[in-house]
């Protein structure tokens, strides 16, 4: 019996370590370091053959500290055929196929400049350059939080409420994520333009960006145990959309849901462009008024009024009504207005040849013998019908394209019809809306709900993506450890020559010590027997040494060192 009490206890705590939340694992994973470096391909750069790098930071050629650089250093890689050239400090390598400038960890500003960047700014990152058919493909390898730097200040404005910018960072970051997973095998992740993320290198300037996404660091949306693709908009009009509905994507998009959103379409910074039909017909676009008098022209025909468009006229819209959406509802993407009204309309009227003066006479003596010919019918006045009349414009061909309502470049706008009171008739607004695809978070509305109601990062996240949950990853900075410092004497920019001097005499009264000061540091001063150029020539002294100056006459000035004594020209001395 107690064996028993014992076995049910142990079963109840196994059934509720069971039911602990299914997060427990994915939290225990999500706790696991990680590699953070992603793959940007620098396609705003265009088809490139070479380009001009300054470095700003402590860099290596393809990650060997024995062949470094200096942190000022300026490079020109170029493709030729399918092998990679480095030219750098009057040296020109061939690479082969690739080489990488590998960034090792330094404080402060470490990265690099590439002449001819969208913006000019630092890129934080190694570079890995290859060169196929004469062209280069630069791909920068980067930590995931130092990219986001570079991509949330152009995805979203600086300005925007701290919330929203925080929102975006955690999306911009699942999104970066989801297609490093999708494209693992490839050569880069992401590219840097609006085909996948802005990113345009780091600027400290933006402090708000840079901390939205310091205070989101790791922190990423999962759908089951996968990262979401995250999309993000920059205006839905009032509705979000589905990725299959808009972007023809075929992966689950269950995270989203297609739902009313106030806060985009409370926020006058949402894009919209209306057009106005007047109720009383007047002014109306010339699209929109021969579609609807070329739809009334087939009955006006059958009932004998003149078909001809200048003889038929608008009186009055009575309705506008938006219809058939681009994917059925509960979407309001809809693909046709249908406008109702009433015309006036000129009959026909028939017109028949005039008897003859001798049908007259013979009219006048009881012989009626004309018979009117029919000639043909003219234009009567116009009368008001009593008829409705429908017709349908196209939302997208006509109103989008032939009226030049277009704000997205993708069909996926939002069609609405307001009733207004205007000076002189009522009007019908029709206002097109959604700038971008629609899917995702708005970052309107997102700018919307943090600024004006005060709505924080997580409840944004919650609104536009409904089927995720977001956890704090962490991932691992991958770059090298700080190179050890040079030993001296080494750099370029190194005092003295390669050739250690040996230690001057001390002065006697009326010497002075100077320096031999040349144009570069490889030339070599003469010292001479006499003084003349023609003199025998006892050695050679290199930029840097230093003499003791005994004398000085006609440009020419008698100096020892250790081990000589002889004559130099004085413009080359630096006097101490």
């Amino acid at each position: 019996m107690k064996h028993s009490w014992m076995k049910r206890l142990f079963c109840a705590l196994i059934a509720c370590i069971l039911m602990l939340p299914g997060a427990t694992l994915a939290e225990q994973e999500a706790q696991r370091a990680q590699s953070g470096e992603l793959k940007v391909l620098l396609k705003s750069l265009g088809e490139v053959y070479a380009l001009n790098i300054t470095l700003s930071g402590s860099y290596s050629l393809n990650g060997n500290a024995d062949m470094r650089f200096n942190e000022d250093a300026n490079l020109r890689v170029t493709a030729v055929g399918d092998e990679v050239w480095l030219a750098t400090g009057g040296m020109t390598l061939r690479q082969g196929e690739r080489l990488t400038l590998t960034r090792h960890e330094k404080a402060g500003d470490n990265g690099l400049y590439i002449g001819g960047s969208p913006r000019g700014k630092l890129y934080c990152g190694s570079l890995q350059l290859t060169a196929s058919d004469g062209v280069l493909q630069p791909v920068l390898l980067i930590d995931i939080e130092e990219y986001l730097y570079g991509v949330l200040p152009y995805e979203m404005n600086d300005a925007f409420p701290m919330e929203a910018l925080k929102a975006q960072a955690v999306a911009a970051r699942t999104y970066a994520l989801k297609r490093r997973a999708d494209r693992a095998d490839k050569d880069y992740h992401v590219v840097d333009t609006t085909a996948d993320q802005v990113y345009m290198g780091y600027d400290p300037s933006y402090v708000n960006a840079i901390a939205a996404v310091n205070e989101t660091r790791g922190l990423v949306g999962l759908y089951g145990s996968d990262y979401a693709t995250c999309y993000y908009t920059a205006s839905n009009g009032g509705q979000t959309a589905m990725a299959h509905d808009v972007l023809g994507i075929t992966t689950d998009d269950g995270y989203l849901a297609v739902s009313d959103d106030p806060y985009d379409l409370e926020n006058p910074k949402s894009p919209v462009t209306s057009l106005v039909l007047r109720e009383d017909g007047c002014e109306l676009p010339e699209l929109i008024e021969r579609e609807m008098k070329t739809a009334a022209t087939e009955y006006l025909s059958a009932m004998n009024y003149s078909d001809e468009l200048e003889n038929i006229f608008i009186d009055q819209i009575l309705s506008v009504a938006p219809h058939t959406t681009l994917s059925g509802e509960p979407n309001r993407m809809y693909q046709y207005l249908t406008l109702t009204y009433r015309i006036s309309a000129c009959p026909m009227t028939p017109v028949y040849s005039e008897p003859t003066n001798l049908d007259r006479i013979h009219a006048l003596f009881g012989r009626n013998t004309y018979e009117p010919v029919l000639l043909g019918e003219k234009v009567g006045d116009p009368v008001v019908l009593e008829e409705e009349f429908s017709c349908e414009i196209s939302v997208y061909d006509q109103l989008k394209t032939g009226l030049n309502l277009k704000i997205s470049s993708i069909d996926c706008e939002l069609t609405t019809v307001r009733t207004q009171m205007g000076e002189e008739s009522g009007e019908f607004v029709i206002e097109l809306r959604r700038y971008g695809h629609g899917v995702g978070m708005s970052q309107r509305g997102a700018q919307w709900m943090a600024g004006e109601y005060g709505m924080s990062c997580g409840e944004i996240l919650s609104f536009y993506y409904p089927g995720l949950t977001f956890t704090e990853q962490v991932f691992e900075t991958e770059m090298l450890p700080a190179m050890d410092s040079l030993p001296d004497g080494v750099s370029l920019d190194s005092e003295g020559t390669a050739v250690r001097q040996q230690e001057l005499p001390a002065l006697k009264p009326g010497e002075r010590y100077a320096k031999v000061t040349l144009a570069t540091a490889w030339s070599t001063l003469n010292l001479r027997e006499t003084t003349s150029t023609s003199a025998r020539i006892l050695t050679t002294l290199p930029d840097g040494w230093r003499v003791i100056v005994m004398g000085e006459a006609d440009g020419w000035a008698h100096v020892k060192t250790a081990e000589a004594e002889g004559y130099v020209s004085s413009q080359y001395l630096t006097m101490e």
